[in-house]
């Protein structure tokens, strides 16, 4: 199964290591290459574009800064709308707005994807050590 995985900040880093300590087969995106590097690093690939990614991964998990940068990677141009196969699932873990949430997850079920909101907590030391609630 291949896993991706878009927003690589503060929280989605550690999530992300710790996919590939897990032993899954990584993509990564973010707007910034260079936050991408450890995980690359430590044998992740890289996509280009967030629809590179949705065509790549079976599934796919986003760790955002909030509701409207879910809603564009969601649904932009070159967004997992247009890019993620029926049958894949996409996890957002951003800490978003359940009328945002609702409203993407209808597009994306007519298109037979499923979207599951799941929000973290647990901050920076929870995503190291791997116990975010």
């Amino acid at each position: 199964m291949k896993v991706g995985f878009i927003g690589l900040g503060t929280m989605g880093i550690g999530m992300a290591l710790n996919l590939r300590k897990a032993g899954y087969d990584l993509i990564v995106h973010d707007l910034r290459k260079e936050s991408a590097q450890p995980v690359i690093e430590a044998g992740a690939v890289w996509a280009e574009t967030v629809a590179d990614l949705g065509q790549a991964a079976d599934v796919v998990f986003t760790s955002l800064p909030g509701p409207k940068e879910m809603e564009a990677v969601g649904l932009g141009e070159a967004g997992l709308l247009g890019s993620m196969r029926p049958g894949s699932t996409w996890f957002d873990l951003t800490t978003n707005s359940p009328t945002v949430v609702q409203d993407v997850s209808k597009r994306f079920e007519e298109k037979g994807i499923a979207l599951l909101d799941a929000p973290v907590s647990g901050g920076p030391s929870g995503t190291r050590s791997g116990k975010l609630a």
